[in-house]
């Protein structure tokens, strides 16, 4: 049993999903996407590992709930940003990543440097180092 297109490329959430400043605002529209504690953990695990079954992106996340996992999952694939496709012959389901998911790969890259370098004042202060 194969899975709809319609379930693999869902559609984009309407104007009236966001609030009013998230519709007019393409800051807060993101921040809207992706906010929340585990979306953007959904995200990474899943550009840094390539499409993955469920199971895979659970043990990706140890702190991550199956329930949590699930709601997360289908709320990137409502935004466009996560689709579902059989992953072999069987007809296993696997996550990856849409054109518009891996657009954020760059964003990515600039909040690793970010995490960078707020880690580097702490490891500072702790040793008494200065800049």
């Amino acid at each position: 049993m194969s899975i709809s297109r319609e379930l693999a490329t869902p559609a984009a959430p309407t104007e009236t999903a966001f609030p009013e400043a998230a519709a007019t605002c393409p800051v807060e529209r993101a921040i809207w996407i992706i906010g929340g504690r585990w979306k953007l953990l959904v995200i990474r695990a899943l550009m840094l590992g390539g499409p993955q079954r469920y199971n895979d992106i659970l043990r990706a996340i140890p702190q991550i709930s199956a329930k949590e996992l699930t709601r997360n999952l289908r709320e990137l694939e409502t935004a466009g940003l996560v689709a579902r496709e059989a992953a072999d012959p069987a007809d296993r389901l696997a996550y990856g990543l849409t054109d518009l998911g891996a657009s954020l790969h760059p964003a990515f890259k600039l909040l690793g440097e970010f995490g960078q370098a707020l880690a580097r004042p702490r490891a500072a202060a702790s040793t008494g180092e200065r800049d």
